[in-house]
């Protein structure tokens, strides 16, 4: 009887992503930005950073301010400055806008929209991410906050290095 030969079956790779946090805000145990493999993720970011300890808030607990002291700026002016809040981040991490394939955006005032969405749109001009748009109360004394997703896939030298 003839013997059967036994395929050999590929050896399972035991890869994980890569996770890897960048950059941080005082007062919040966050990343600003976070790596999962081909990945990354930023928080949700306004156009300055605040202090819990400073932020007031009226009997229904709606903020009243958070202790900064930023001169009065349009919405545009708000957008733009988070989204170089986000495109910072995303350098941290290896990234462009130009990476960004989802973003979310939140809204405190729905009539802000067309400003913010004009301002928005200075960014994002080819291969614009999907996007979600929700109204909200904030934490702190800000009209606009953004999140996005980017992808950029690690080149195989970076994967092998992290996977030792």
């Amino acid at each position: 009887m003839a013997k059967v030969a036994k395929s050999k079956k590929p050896a399972l790779r035991k890869t994980q992503p890569l996770v890897q946090g960048y950059g941080s805000e005082p007062g919040f145990p966050i990343s600003l930005a976070m790596r999962a493999g081909d990945f990354v993720f930023t928080s949700a970011q306004g156009d300055h950073g605040f202090n819990p300890a400073d932020v007031v808030y009226d009997k229904n607990g709606l903020v009243v301010s958070d202790g900064n002291s930023l001169p009065p700026r349009s919405m545009a002016d708000e957008t733009r400055a988070t989204l170089r809040n986000i495109e910072a981040s995303l350098k941290e991490a290896g990234c462009t806008l130009a990476d960004v394939v989802d973003a979310s955006v939140w809204l405190r005032d729905p009539r802000d929209f067309a400003e913010m969405n004009r301002a928005y749109g200075e960014f994002f001009t080819k291969n614009q991410p999907t996007r979600s748009i929700f109204r909200i109360d904030f934490m702190f004394d800000c009209r606009v906050e953004i999140k996005v997703t980017a992808y950029k896939p690690l080149t195989a030298r970076k994967r092998r290095a992290t996977h030792r």
